[in-house]
């Protein structure tokens, strides 16, 4: 599944259905801050999927994170670094998690807006740090694209 936290832009909103879709990711959970997935501008660039994939609002936020994992999803924060522990490599989180026991239901994908990227709270509520490996100079992709890459990891053999 994918999280949202803070994406205020419906057009990132949109993308990220849309490729939450190609990708199949089962649902989404957007935080109370996230721009509405049926707001027209969402559900055109979604290529209407914002109307056919299960979406809900977490709320309490972040604290709402514990009912995702309580449901046997790994928390996983995308983020291009992490300062508080060491992150995993998206190319690295399968077998990571695959060592887990018990073996996760799934993973829960926190994906959070651009610029300020996934707040503290959310941060410090995820089991893992994931970052995608980018050429030297490079420090982040847009949200939705990073979420595709990572859905197209996770969802692949």
């Amino acid at each position: 599944m994918a999280v949202l936290e803070g994406l205020n832009d419906p057009e990132n909103v949109g993308a990220l259905f849309r490729n939450a879709a190609a990708f199949g990711v089962r649902a989404v959970f957007l935080d109370p801050t996230c721009a509405d997935p049926l707001y027209r501008r969402a559900v055109r660039v979604s290529v209407g999927h914002a109307l056919h994939l299960p979406f809900a609002r977490l709320d309490p936020w972040p604290e709402g994170l514990d009912r995702v994992r309580s449901a046997g999803f790994v928390v996983c924060a995308l983020a291009p670094r992490s300062d508080a522990r060491p992150p995993v490599s998206l190319h690295d989180l399968r077998d990571h998690l695959a060592a887990r026991a018990p073996a996760p239901t799934g993973v829960a994908l926190l994906v959070g807006a651009e610029g300020p990227g996934l707040s503290a709270g959310a941060l410090a509520a995820a089991d893992e740090v994931v970052t995608i490996p980018m050429a030297r100079g490079v420090d982040s992709l847009n949200v939705a694209t990073a979420a595709a890459v990572a859905f197209d990891r996770l969802s692949g053999p």
